[in-house]
């Protein structure tokens, strides 16, 4: 039981550990004023799998970081339910 109990932490512990976090970076042009910042913050967000995000209007990027959960295609999908249109920086 014990052998089981140790398997099973480690296991637990590689999973964990091993969801790797990327940073995505979006343009979105639309983004002119400190609402336009909120809106786009408060939508990604709401993505599961999205671990942080950090919008700024006067470069009109948002560094987004997120787990293996969040595609690009989620990130962009929420920008486009604000009528905003977002482009993936590589």
């Amino acid at each position: 039981m014990k052998k089981l109990v140790i398997f099973l932490t480690a296991l637990l512990f590689s999973i964990t550990t091993f969801s790797a976090e990327r940073n995505v970076t979006l343009r979105i042009d639309e983004m002119y004023c400190q609402l336009c910042v909120y809106l786009v913050n408060k939508e990604l967000r709401a993505i599961d799998g999205v671990i942080s995000t950090k919008a700024n209007f006067n470069t009109r990027l948002v560094k987004v970081v997120t787990d293996d959960k969040a595609t690009d295609e989620m990130l962009i999908k929420a920008i486009d339910k604000l009528h905003y249109h977002a482009i993936v920086q590589h």
